[in-house]
Order: C-alpha cells, then structure tokens, then sequence
C-alpha cells in the first residue's frame, strides 16, 4: 500500500528528468484562456514604482493577477517589472543581499569578506587583480562548536570565491532565522529599504482585489498599507535544485500576506492545502512572477520539485542586456550575470512577523 503523502506523490511525479518531465496539467498563466478553474482578478489599487527609483518598475499600474480555484488567497502577477527592474532584482539579490550582517548558508564554515561572493568571484577573471581564497572557519577558532561539521571536505579548507558562489544557496534578510531552531534568534539587520518599499508597493497593490467575472469575492482583505518586511529569504536554486513542502509559520503575524518574486529559470511551484494529504495544484512560475500567499493559502504546504533547464529570457541572459541600465555602474559588468541567470532561479520573499 502507498504510505506517501499526496504532496510527496506529486513531488516525484516532477522530479523526473526533463526528457520524461510532462507540463500538459501544470498551469501555465501564459495561456489562461485554455486553464479551467484560474480566474482573474481585478486589482483595486495601483503597483506604484517607489518614487526614489530612477528607472521604471512595472510596465503597467494595474498588471493581470489571477487566483487559483481551491487556494483562496493565492495571489500570482505574472511578470509586471520592465527588463531592466528584472535585472536590478538580479544585482540586488546577488550583490547586495549577500553582505554581511545578512548571513548566508555558508557563514558558518567560511569567513566571508564584506565584499559580496559574486562581486569577488567577477573580479577574479580580471587578470590584473590579485587573486583571493576565502578561508574556512572549521580549523579555527571562529567555528561555532554547536554546528555541525559537513562531512565534505571542501568545507574544511579555503576556496575561491567562484566555488563558493556555485554553493550558495540562501541568505537571510531582516530578522535573521535560525534554521535549527525554526526561530528568528539570530539579531536584526535592517531589511533592504528598496527591497521593502517594492514589496510595501505589491502589499499595497493586492488588498480587496475583485474577481473580474463576479465583481465581488476579495481573495485577500489585508491592508497592505500595514505591511512592512520584517524578514526575508532569497534562495538560489541551480538546475538540479528543489525545495520540499513546507508552511512558513515562524511569524507571529499570520495575516499579512508572505509575498515572493522570482528571477531567471522557470519552476514548477507546487501548492496545497493545510495538510500534505491535499493533492497540490502545480503552477508554473516564470522569470518576472510576483507570488502573494494570503488568507487561507497563508498556511499551505508549497514547494519547488523542478527547475527547467534553458527557461531564462534574453534580456537576462545576453552578455551585454544591462551594460545601459542605469545602475550598471554600480555593480560587475552584466556579462558575469548572464551566464549565472542562464542556469540559476533566484527566488525572494518576504513577511511582516509583528
């Protein structure tokens, strides 16, 4: 007899390689016109780009947004940012995000510079600088006796900035969570101010959304003018990379809604109910997707059982996109990016704990 769960059933059914991977029941909001039960949402108040900006944000005011029968709650906007907001998101969640006070899956074994990895590992193919290993902390007297030693020996010995950034896989924006503990005891680092106006922008923009074939029927009653991101995760998932089903319920506030953007390849997101034992809707998510879990969908179990190989769109993957953006001067030159978004999803989300 079958003891998996209906969610540990659907997760396999993904996980396959991508010659025997079938899409035919995912939804794709690309093509909502042929997808029974997702319906559109009208959106009551407008996605207004933060003022401070010097380029523009979304590509329009009020962008489509849709919900998905048996999720009340979910909230998806399919890709409102213009090209170039898509890469500025890239630079930031790379380079920015990155630095300490925020921490990374990888503090705790290497003592990382202040300088981001991916700043670092760029500056490396410049043959006139100085090449730098970054040293481990397991040997030494910085390690945290309480974690425990990977039995890789990679982390035991100093790397490159390049093999570090090739196992980056998340950090920690805000109140800083503690993995072990499943608590936010790990200090406050002020949650980037851009960062928490966009997602302020989006809280704002979803409140009291109408279903536009009922008029009626809010799919989230938070008002966003509340919403303020305490705390955040970026994770940075490779080709071979998956999330398994979880509920993020560490917050003390369960009725602002945890909202997400997504950056490079596409996924297949899966959403469920309360329990694994509800069969999860699967959703395809593209580069540009905003994600707003609210209400009732606040507390289902969601994951990532696939990433597609060669999904990214041009404008992140040609070598010279943002060689012109406004920001480009700031940052490595975008042909460092590229070659990273061409096999990375680069995924953000954030909550109000209070």
């Amino acid at each position: 007899m079958d003891q998996q769960t209906a969610f540990r059933r659907a997760e396999k059914q993904y996980k396959v390689r991508d010659g025997l991977l079938d899409l035919s029941t995912v939804i794709d909001l690309s093509v909502t016109s042929r997808t029974e039960g997702v319906h559109e949402l009208c959106l009551t108040y407008e996605l207004c780009s933060p003022s401070a900006l010097p380029f523009q944000l979304f590509t329009r005011t009020r962008p489509r947004a849709f919900t998905i029968d048996g999720h009340p709650g979910l909230i998806i906007i399919p890709n409102p940012f213009t090209d170039e907001a898509q890469r500025w998101l890239a630079r930031k969640c790379l380079c920015d995000c990155t630095r300490p006070p925020n921490r990374t899956n990888l503090d705790p074994f290497f003592e990382l510079p202040s300088t981001s990895l991916f700043t670092l590992a760029s500056e490396a193919n410049d043959t006139t600088r100085p090449q730098c290993l970054i040293d481990s902390r397991i040997l030494s007297d910085s390690f945290d006796s309480t974690v425990t030693k990977p039995k890789d020996t990679f982390y035991s010995q100093s790397a490159s900035p390049q093999a570090l950034l090739d196992r980056l896989r998340w950090c920690t924006l805000g109140w800083q969570y503690n993995w072990t503990s499943k608590l936010y005891d790990l200090g406050v680092s002020e949650f980037d101010p851009e960062l928490n106006e966009l997602m302020q922008a989006i809280a704002v923009a979803i409140t009291n959304p109408t279903r536009a074939a009922a008029n009626s029927c809010s799919d989230n009653t938070y008002d966003g003018t509340q919403y303020e991101s305490h705390a955040g995760i970026i994770n940075y998932y490779d080709e071979r990379a998956t999330m398994a089903g979880h509920v993020d319920k560490t917050e003390e506030n369960m009725d602002a809604p945890l909202i997400s953007f997504n950056i490079g390849l596409d996924c297949v997101y899966l959403i469920g109910g309360t329990t694994r034992d509800t069969v999860p809707t699967p959703v395809l998510l593209r580069s540009g997707d905003v994600l707003a879990m609210c209400g009732e969908s606040r507390l289902a179990y969601h994951g990532v059982p696939k990433i597609l190989a060669n999904t990214s769109p041009a404008y992140l993957t040609d070598l010279d996109a943002g060689n012109n953006d406004v920001v480009a001067g700031k940052y490595p030159q975008w042909q460092y990016f590229a070659p990273y978004l061409s096999t990375h999803r680069v995924n953000c989300n954030a909550r109000k704990c209070l």
